[in-house]
């Protein structure tokens, strides 16, 4: 599915339940988590349910299409070997300083590079940014993770789990 800058595609689904959220994971990526590691991951600030957290007893968590892709990319880069701390810190310094990434996936072309100790983010002017060693610093490296192909493929799951 390819993506024009004139209309950006939009999911079809933008609202997704801890269950849901579980399975496609599994579906997707082979990887299996349960309930308690996401709730963790929550309250560790790793990913939050950005459309409607926890509120009480009957009131499901609500999770966004950009929470979803943020979780998958956390997965990946641990299944590739980077530590939990370096993903993490990794996360943090986009949050801080470019956060458009983490909340408009979308609407960016981005490739995420390691060299086993680093994290690199290669963005749409080409250039790729530590966010990890030296954040900010410009690098060369390896691709490893298609952030567009994985974001297509969401897209793809829950297109036909609506159909």
């Amino acid at each position: 599915m390819k993506k024009s800058m004139a209309s950006p595609v939009t999911p079809i689904k933008t609202a997704f339940q801890s269950g849901e959220i579980i399975e496609l994971i599994h579906r997707l990526d082979g990887i299996k988590i349960d309930p308690v590691r996401l709730h963790y991951y929550e309250k560790t600030g790793l990913i939050k349910a950005s459309i409607r957290p926890a509120q009480g007893c009957g009131r499901h968590k609500l999770y966004s299409f950009s929470d979803l892709i943020l979780l998958r990319w956390f997965l990946q880069l641990r299944k590739q070997g980077l530590s939990m701390q370096r993903v993490r810190k990794g996360i943090a310094y986009l949050r801080k300083n470019m956060p458009k990434h983490l909340d408009e996936p979308l609407e960016h072309n981005l490739f995420f590079v390691t060299d086993g100790c680093d994290l690199f983010m290669l963005g749409d002017d080409q250039e790729a940014i530590s966010l990890v060693t030296s954040p900010g610093q410009q690098y060369f490296g390896v691709v490893v993770f298609d952030f567009k192909k994985m974001i297509d493929n969401t897209l793809q799951a829950i297109t036909e789990e609506a159909a």
